[in-house]
């Protein structure tokens, strides 16, 4: 449903292009009351009661002192919305989902086939207790937790089951866990879970935990060729040497593995990801894999948590000797700027107004005034210069001061083909909000993978989207990407004045699927046996 709110339009100015606005319509749909005073750190979004709307869950840090969560008068826990009938979201208050931790990231998942989706929470443990209150005194004791959904009694209905003691994947010695990879790196059709480790603990060790049915995990971390010495923040998946196989990319430390036959992965050097930092806290932070130049590839965009952000673009030229992706840093040339100065934690490439082309989405952008409405930080992607290099729109003046949100996922919350964004807040006097994406330019198609022979979400399927015979989107299915945020597992294609358009599917098990002759402007879900 479109929700059509009387609020302030916020705008990324573009010469000679229609304008990429967003509305803040944080109060109409419910959330600026039960979010207000949150020390926000993840949010994810899912549609967790199958009733075609995306639900949110928002999490944050609870371990403060009580003055820190104005206009709270103490810390929040982290919360799951529903979203009702005309684009309002209730909090389920009677969940185990609702609880206190150093909430980092989340993602929803069907990690049991079973047709709805399932919540693993990274929550970043401190290990020892520094304050004996509560709430703070268990927020800080909380390790990562995985939550079960189950039909209820009614149609529509679900409840969510607390699981982590018992499942695998939230073991004790796992403390201070940030991103979540959802990913089938074995191929035996059960989502696996990579959770990224950062390096602020004694002996820092990312893992892969490998579904063995039943909602049991195993960590397999060892055994798929990973080393236990991975630390990062964000993270990356995908098939960017397009060799079947699932990729990832750790950054922080910029460690690149490909996957490989077996479920085994193999460590690759790329002089073109060392980071040189310029201080402690130059890190990079975000990482996503999309065709920013619709040759097919999927390129790197990478986003810092640094005072002086030096974002980062990695086109992919192809692979070279034993499957190495090429990457280039086209950053310069592309247009973006060299620095920021302000902290760039979440990344995403989504095409904002449908004219064909993906932009890049920064979680920072600039806010009017104290209290004022957020303009984001998104380059709008121009086209191709001569050579494949995407030439990006400056959005605002950098000159002046911005501010940043550590979480900020995407998903069209509002199913009218727009890419919407949540900015999860961290600072006291500021808050959490949701921008609904009110720009107006070419047509659209949203697609969902089902799977039946491999993974029931389609988790690794890629998607072309043609027009004319002509590549318009390349892109795969996934969540989890960036930093701290999990999005909804629908991929999105601008379409611009495209007319009819064709859809070249490859599905995880290798099976292809064609449909021609779709018309835009529709959301389709696609099975394997159709």
């Amino acid at each position: 449903m479109l929700l059509r709110f009387a609020a302030t339009i916020l705008c990324i100015a573009c010469t000679g292009h229609a304008q990429i606005t967003f509305r803040d319509v944080t109060d109409e749909v419910g959330l600026r009351v039960p979010l207000a005073g949150l020390m926000g750190h993840g949010g994810a979004w899912g549609d967790v009661d199958g009733d075609g709307q995306v639900d949110l869950f928002v999490g944050g840090f609870a371990d403060r002192p009580d003055e820190e969560y104005t206009p709270a008068k103490e810390p929040l826990p982290s919360m799951l919305f529903l979203q009702r009938e005309g684009g309002l979201f209730d909090e389920v208050r009677d969940s185990p989902v609702r609880h206190f931790a150093r909430t980092s990231g989340a993602v929803f998942a069907d990690l049991d086939n079973d047709g709805d989706l399932d919540l693993y929470v990274a929550n970043n443990t401190k290990g020892k207790v520094s304050r004996e209150t509560e709430p703070q005194r268990t927020a800080q004791m909380r390790g990562c937790s995985l939550f079960r959904n189950d039909p209820g009694p009614g149609a529509g209905s679900h409840s969510f089951v607390d699981i982590s003691s018992r499942c695998g994947a939230c073991p004790e010695g796992l403390l201070t866990a940030r991103n979540i990879g959802v990913i089938d790196f074995d191929r035996d059709g059960l989502l696996d879970l990579f959770v990224v480790e950062d390096r602020f603990t004694q002996n820092p060790s990312s893992r892969l935990f490998r579904n063995l049915g039943g909602l049991k995990f195993a960590d397999a971390t060892v055994a798929a060729g990973l080393p236990e010495d991975i630390f990062g923040l964000g993270l990356a998946t995908g098939d960017i040497n397009g060799d079947g196989y699932t990729d990832i990319f750790v950054p922080h430390n910029n460690r690149l593995f490909l996957g490989a036959m077996g479920g085994k992965f193999r460590e690759v050097e790329d002089e073109a990801l060392a980071w040189d930092p310029l201080d402690n806290e130059d890190w990079p932070c975000g990482a996503h894999f999309a065709d920013l130049n619709r040759d097919g590839r999927l390129d790197l965009v990478l986003s810092i948590h640094s005072v002086r952000a030096r974002n980062k673009i990695f086109l992919n030229t192809g692979t070279g000797k034993d499957g190495v992706p090429v990457l280039r840093d086209v950053t310069d040339e592309a247009g973006l700027p060299a620095e920021i100065m302000t902290r760039c934690p979440h990344v995403e490439v989504q095409d904002f107004d449908n004219d064909g082309w993906p932009d890049i989405y920064l979680s920072a952008g600039w806010q009017d005034g104290e209290q004022g409405e957020i303009t984001p930080c998104i380059f709008r992607n121009l086209g191709c210069k001569p050579g494949g290099v995407p030439k990006f729109e400056l959005p605002g003046d950098f000159t002046k001061e911005m501010v940043y949100f550590p979480a900020g996922p995407s998903a069209d919350f509002n199913n009218d083909g727009q890419r919407d964004l949540l900015l999860v807040n961290w600072f006291s006097g500021n808050h959490t909000r949701l921008l609904q994406n009110s720009s107006k330019d070419g047509g659209w198609l949203d697609v969902r993978v089902e799977g039946e022979g491999f993974n029931r979400m389609g988790i690794g399927s890629n998607v072309r989207v043609l027009a004319e015979g002509k590549l318009l989107g390349c892109g795969e299915v996934g969540t989890g990407y960036g930093y701290a945020s999990g999005q909804s597992a629908w991929l999105h294609f601008g379409l611009g004045d495209a007319k009819s358009i064709d859809l070249e599917l490859t599905f995880p098990n290798g099976k292809k699927l064609i449909r021609k002759d779709l018309k835009p402007n529709q959301q389709i879900v696609v099975r394997e046996r159709e």
